[in-house]
């Protein structure tokens, strides 16, 4: 800016910008990479039965990668264990979608909202998933190769 003027978006510019950035933030929640066993069993059939890894977990449900293509609308009991901790967390889920998880042969992704569970183990849950989402945040920062000079 030569000229000292400031240059200011038009409105259609700023409508673009918005649009992206409501697409992008469309979630209501902070979701957290946090990698937990769930196995899992249809309350409706007891066909429906498998074990998957957790995945992009937020305070309402979780994403969950396995190897079984679940209907959405599909009832399920889950059973979650966090890593290093003995005592596994019980909740009842509703499947929302499912869908062929990208790449070859990675199974299936399931979004499952999770329903009654003990707001304790919800506690846990978070915390786990929020204290691995920090620690892989920090040490992105620990890497000297990303470090700025002062």
């Amino acid at each position: 800016m030569a000229s000292g003027k400031r240059v200011f978006p038009g409105r259609a510019d700023v409508k673009k910008i918005r649009g992206e950035a409501m697409e992008r933030n469309k979630r209501r929640f902070k979701r957290f990479d946090a990698y937990m066993s769930v196995k899992f069993t249809g309350t409706e059939s007891t066909s429906v039965k498998g074990i998957g890894l957790s995945r992009d977990l937020c305070c309402e449900g979780l994403k969950i990668n396995s190897d079984k293509s679940l209907q959405a609308g599909t009832p399920l009991d889950l059973e979650i264990t966090i890593p290093d901790d003995p005592k596994p967390i019980f909740s009842s889920g509703l499947v929302m979608w499912s869908k062929s998880s990208e790449g070859t042969n990675q199974g299936y992704d399931q979004g499952v909202r999770l329903l009654n569970i003990d707001p304790v183990d919800k506690f846990r849950v978070l915390d786990y998933a929020y204290n691995h989402w920090l620690e892989t945040k920090i040490n992105d920062y620990a890497d000297p190769e990303n470090a700025q000079e002062w």
